[in-house]
């Protein structure tokens, strides 16, 4: 009799890991929720790929638990954008419990993180790809005379492609570096897809410039975002935003946001 029971006990729980799982083969794109500070996650299959960490307030793990597949333990990437403690503290969170097989960023890592396994430095032009997932770098140096390791301007700025879907994450990149890249026609208009924009630095004013609004036409405007006293999202950019014709969506209002294509 208890051999039966623990016989069904068992075929009802890879059932449900079943029907969690069902879906693995779509491509997911989630903003975790992480409080004031940037977390994303790219899963693909068996492959996921972190685009920065969060803060070090273990939200981040959460966001993990909720949507990697059961028992999956390592994370074949992860994208620093900058080393700001709001992208990337979280960092020490996922190392207690997930192997990070790759960890790239625009510069070396500043202090305090020097005992981390480092891969290496992204320059514009390279490309990170998995089946038909291309996240392609399109800025990490700045605008001409500024930046340092540890600032906005260096934010490494990439569009994650799948399929008919355009992701473009800026970290903290401000408008000077998206008129450049609008300028230079490194970012040009996309005739056909889905736009979705990553707002740079939680809405603040120093980014999401009108230039790059309508060069990119985003559909969805998501601001990742918590309880702040710098005013983030600032009213001028969620006017901007508006007028510019995307839905916006904010992750102190709305919690994780998750886009899944077929």
């Amino acid at each position: 009799m208890k051999i039966r029971i623990l016989l069904i006990i068992s075929l009802v729980i890879l059932a449900l890991l079943w029907w969690k799982n069902r879906d693995d083969d779509d491509f997911k794109m989630i903003f975790c929720d992480v409080g004031q500070g940037d977390a994303g996650l790219v899963i693909l299959g068996n492959f996921q790929m972190m685009i920065d960490t969060g803060p070090e307030n273990r939200k981040v793990l959460k966001c993990l638990e909720n949507n990697l597949p059961f028992g999956d333990r390592k994370i074949e990437v992860v994208v620093a954008t900058h080393w700001d403690l709001d992208h990337v503290g979280g960092i020490r969170d996922v190392l207690k419990y997930y192997e990070i097989e790759k960890l790239f960023s625009g510069t070396e890592p500043v202090e305090g993180f020097e005992q981390i396994n480092y891969t290496g430095n992204l320059v514009a032009g390279d490309v990170l790809k998995y089946d038909l997932m291309r996240f392609e770098i399109l800025s990490t140096e700045g605008v001409e005379g500024k930046g340092t390791s540890g600032n906005n301007d260096n934010s490494v700025v990439g569009v994650l492609n799948y399929k008919d879907y355009k992701f473009f994450m800026k970290g903290d990149a401000p408008r000077e570096v998206e008129q450049r890249l609008v300028w230079r026609k490194v970012i040009e208009k996309s005739e056909s897809g889905k736009v979705v924009l990553k707002v740079s630095h939680h809405g603040s004013e120093t980014g999401t410039s009108r230039e790059l609004l309508e060069m990119i036409k985003p559909e969805w405007a998501v601001i990742s975002v918590g309880e702040n006293s710098f005013g983030h999202p600032t009213g001028e950019v969620l006017v901007r935003l508006r007028e510019g014709g995307a839905q916006v969506l904010r992750t102190d209002l709305q919690g994780e946001i998750k886009f899944v294509v077929k």
